[in-house]
């Protein structure tokens, strides 16, 4: 199931999260791939991330070059690869924050 689609800048490229669902194990797994404009999703897993469990996960292209991806959970412990083709991917893990307002004065 594609849980979002994301084109490069120049519309030549996109980047699709998605998740997979074993029956024989009832497990998730969480994909990133990156593919042509206009080819459609493959079976199997994500060809630059796989994670071992459903999570949350977003992608956002910082130009032609490179992808941005980013998730709660560590990126360090899934599949994962820093370059396909001419893109570079970079990962991030979001850490929740609270934003203090500064005092009056």
């Amino acid at each position: 199931m594609t849980t979002s689609e994301s084109l490069s800048p120049n519309g030549q490229l996109k980047a699709l999260t998605f998740r997979r669902l074993c029956p024989e194990q009832h497990s998730i797994t969480t994909h990133v791939s990156i593919l042509a404009s206009n080819e459609a999703l493959p079976d199997g897993n994500g060809n630059v991330f796989a994670y071992d469990n459903e999570i949350a996960i977003r992608v956002a292209w910082l130009n032609d070059k490179k992808l941005a991806v980013y998730t709660y959970a560590d990126p360090a412990k899934g599949t994962r690869i820093e370059r396909a083709g001419k893109v570079t991917i970079e990962y991030s893990q979001i850490v929740e924050t609270y934003l203090v307002s500064p005092i009056p004065e």
